[in-house]
């Protein structure tokens, strides 16, 4: 991929659309069938976004969103236009005129990624809280204990919070160690993303609002602010884990041998309630 000096050098530049080709940040639909393109320009270089049609290197775009559901333009710059590089710029820049080149798909970039899309095509979402009874009691205490012990606190009304941002973390760091060598950026936690959020969201139908409707019906006067938050959190974890699975990353953490037995956990009044299939209450520990 070119750097940001090659491409001021050759004249060229790269700006990703939606794929009904509207600008993701501005909004603004541009009518590809157009050759050239004009616009006023900001010439200030402390302004990282001004006036003007801005414009990027791939490594900047692949930054900056998922490729995965967006097009690529490729633009020439007219001798006649002038380019403002913003200070301290990591890849973007802006110009008043420029010649549509091409439009590519992702994958005519980036070969690499073809064989993410085809599974993520395939994929289907699956919810793992599936248990109809409560697990064994000592090894359910013995893996919160380990969960608390991992985040340095009681496995609680804060602690799932805190679980969710650390495992969400390593996986997207791993998700990004994994497909760096095929496709030298950072394009696989774009492909986790997309199981992540089709997880979140089964999970979330299936499991959460029973779990929430349940123990509304007890104590929901009391708890249910804690109760939202632990659900959601925990959710978040299941997304995480499916997203670890499908790219098979080596990192684990003790909260997803939750998953594993299939079960949610919610601290209520010093006690954890256990909630598997369909957020039924299974008991308490």
């Amino acid at each position: 991929m070119e750097t940001l000096t090659e491409l001021i050098e050759q004249r060229r530049g790269y700006k990703y659309l939606n794929k009904d080709r509207t600008s993701p940040y501005q909004h603004f639909k541009y009518n590809l069938r157009k050759k050239i393109f004009r616009a006023d320009l900001d010439t200030d270089k402390n302004l990282e976004c001004g006036k003007g049609i801005n414009l990027a290197t791939l490594e900047w775009i692949l930054k900056d969103t998922s490729v995965l559901d967006k097009i690529i333009v490729e633009f020439s710059i007219p001798p006649e236009a002038n380019i403002i590089v913003p200070n301290g710029s990591s890849g973007k820049f802006r110009t008043d005129i420029v010649h549509r080149k091409k439009i590519h798909k992702p994958e005519d970039i980036f070969p690499e990624i073809r064989g993410l899309l085809k599974r993520l095509k395939k994929y289907k979402p699956v919810n793992p809280i599936t248990a109809t009874k409560i697990p064994d009691k000592k090894r359910l205490l013995k893996v919160l204990k380990k969960v608390g012990d991992q985040v340095g606190a009681q496995v609680g009304d804060q602690v799932w919070a805190q679980v969710w941002a650390q495992v969400g973390d390593q996986v997207g760091d791993q998700a990004w160690d994994q497909v760096w060598a095929q496709v030298r950026e950072k394009v696989g936690d774009q492909a986790w993303a997309q199981v992540w959020a089709q997880v979140r969201e089964k999970v979330g139908d299936q499991v959460g609002a029973q779990v929430r409707d349940q123990v509304r019906d007890q104590v929901w006067a009391q708890v249910g602010a804690q109760v939202r938050g632990q659900v959601r959190a925990q959710v978040y974890i299941i997304s995480y884990f499916a997203a670890k699975e499908f790219l098979s990353l080596g990192y684990d953490h003790p909260a997803f041998d939750l998953i594993r037995m299939g079960v949610v956990v919610v601290r209520i009044n010093n006690k954890f309630k256990v909630f598997g299939k369909n957020g039924k209450h299974l008991g308490d520990i």
